[in-house]
């Protein structure tokens, strides 16, 4: 009897302590710590893979995560020219992995969210109000540099390293926006006259040059025209002066006739001609070929 009841406490005993192990066993995941305290004073750090607590004196005060974070905040800041500007913003950091970067983190800060929101602000404001809006807009990248620098040290002192600052959003109020608008609508226009004003002279001068260019060939072709004539009007001349045996004013007068002649054949077959009345009588004709022979007598 008292044997069994000696075996029955040592097994009891035994399965406590087997129970009691296992409840002091602790796994921690991959980008995990835990904060060990002994005895309510930081102890150590439980690092990834199976830690085991000592029972009783030890506990876990905290459990951090070593993975990279966001901390969004969106704020109204008054600019330096006065207008309140709406700022998104989006801080990337990750706790110091070191011992003493996860205890700085743990203890120094009671209230941490609050804390890195009231810094935050307080170095937009600050900036901000250096700057006007339009500045701002055109200053995004210099702007989240400017943060990053501004908090780095003080994120340090609280085990935070930051690894970006963003500027996700800037806004006006619509009274700015619509002005703004209207600056670039202006603007483009003024631009857009330009460009038609440009391209008008430009085009003016291609005109201009290409009426030159016409006029050169279209006089070029008038001589040429010209001197064909000349030569043609010579050989006629020669031609008919040995088959007929006329008197050179007469045969100038009948090529004079022919190339009058000649001449409202191509005015009745120019493009756009207009309506031209002409006395086509046979006399008509002859009185002009008088007054041509007439013509040569007087110059002889």
């Amino acid at each position: 009897m008292d044997g069994g009841f000696f075996g029955f406490v040592t097994l009891l005993v035994i399965f406590i302590i087997i129970l009691f192990i296992f409840k002091n066993i602790r796994v921690v995941e991959q980008n995990t710590v835990f904060v060990i305290e002994y005895l309510g004073k930081f102890e150590r750090l439980m690092t990834a893979g199976m830690n085991f607590k000592v029972p009783l004196l030890e506990r876990i005060a905290a459990k951090i995560s070593l993975r990279q974070q966001n901390f969004a905040i969106n704020g109204k800041y008054p600019s330096k020219d006065k207008v309140i500007v709406d700022v998104a913003t989006n801080l990337i950091y990750a706790v110091d992995s070191s011992e003493e970067g996860v205890k700085r983190f743990t203890y120094v800060l009671q209230s941490r969210d609050q804390s890195i929101g009231a810094i935050i602000e307080n170095s937009l404001r600050t900036y901000i109000a250096k700057e006007t809006h339009e500045g701002i807009l055109e200053k995004k990248e210099e702007l989240a540099l400017h943060i990053k620098t501004d908090l780095e040290k003080q994120m340090e002192e609280w085990g935070i390293i930051i690894k970006s600052f963003q500027i996700i959003n800037v806004n006006f109020p619509t009274t700015i926006t619509q002005a703004m608008s209207e600056v670039v609508a202006s603007e483009q226009l003024r631009k857009a006259a330009e460009n038609k004003g440009e391209a008008t002279k430009i085009q003016a001068v291609k005109e201009a040059e290409a009426d030159k260019i016409r006029k050169q060939l279209q006089g070029e072709g008038i001589a040429l025209e010209r001197e064909a004539i000349s030569r043609g009007l010579k050989e006629s001349f020669e031609i008919m002066k040995s088959a007929t045996h006329q008197e050179s004013k007469e045969i100038m007068a009948i090529l004079t006739l022919t190339q009058y002649l000649d001449t409202l054949k191509s005015i009745g077959m120019t493009p756009n001609q207009k309506v031209i009345f002409m006395d086509t009588q046979i006399g008509k004709a002859s009185d002009l070929m008088k007054q041509l022979i007439a013509s040569q007598e007087s110059k002889s």
